[in-house]
């Protein structure tokens, strides 16, 4: 059975604490943390959680913690440099590791950080997935790349991020993501967590599809 592996990944700001799967170089999976001043951690377990389907789904992981979080270095950027952590962390999974095809998800906070490092560099993905996006938190853009597809995931009883405010971005933003709704689920999928694995599963069978498996 694979396990992760502890690795430094380097940033501006020196270097990031960050664990690897490498089970598949061919595809693999960037997962960003919630934010980091309210106890947002790689450990987290939602993100623990995706990390887990993405094993099951047979491929490679990459979770980290952002700039002063754990034993990442630097302090935290109020979401400027933290983006710069998530270009840096896909460029190591591609140039380092050499996965081919990364799909990049994030989790509240770490959902903006990767939208927005998305949108500066495209050509780094093949696919982004924003789990309770914290819409309210970041200049959240009006049209998303073309170059790959985008699922928006979410808990319609979430107490820490709008509902509303997420819905109405989904509908008016180009193109429009995916958009799969947990009826009753919390922000952080209490007691749902089960339900989030298999229906992430199922979203990367659906991009495994659309990017020629």
């Amino acid at each position: 059975m694979s396990t992760e592996k502890p690795v430094k990944i380097t940033n501006q700001a020196g270097s990031l604490d960050a664990r690897v799967l490498d089970q598949n170089p061919q595809e693999g999976m960037v997962i960003c943390h919630p934010h980091p001043l309210f106890g947002g951690t790689m450990d987290n377990k939602v993100v623990t959680t995706i990390a887990r389907a993405a094993k099951n789904s047979g491929l490679s992981t990459l979770r980290f913690n952002f700039r002063g979080v754990g034993s990442s270095d630097g302090q935290h950027d109020e979401g400027r440099g933290e983006q710069d952590d998530v270009l840096a962390v896909l460029k190591y999974a591609q140039e380092t590791l050499g996965w081919q095809k990364l799909l990049l998800v994030g989790f509240s906070f770490g959902a903006g950080m990767a939208c927005l490092a998305a949108t500066r560099q495209p050509e780094l993905l093949k696919g982004l997935v924003m789990v309770a996006p914290a819409v309210h938190h970041f200049d959240a853009p009006t049209t998303l790349p073309l170059e790959f597809d985008s699922w928006v995931i979410m808990g319609d009883a979430d107490e820490v991020v709008p509902f509303n405010e997420v819905s109405d971005w989904v509908q008016r933003v180009v193109p429009q993501p995916h958009w799969l709704v947990f009826k009753e689920g919390s922000h952080f999928f209490h007691g749902r967590l089960i339900d989030l694995r298999d229906s992430v599963i199922e979203l990367i069978e659906q991009w495994q599809a659309s990017n020629g498996k």
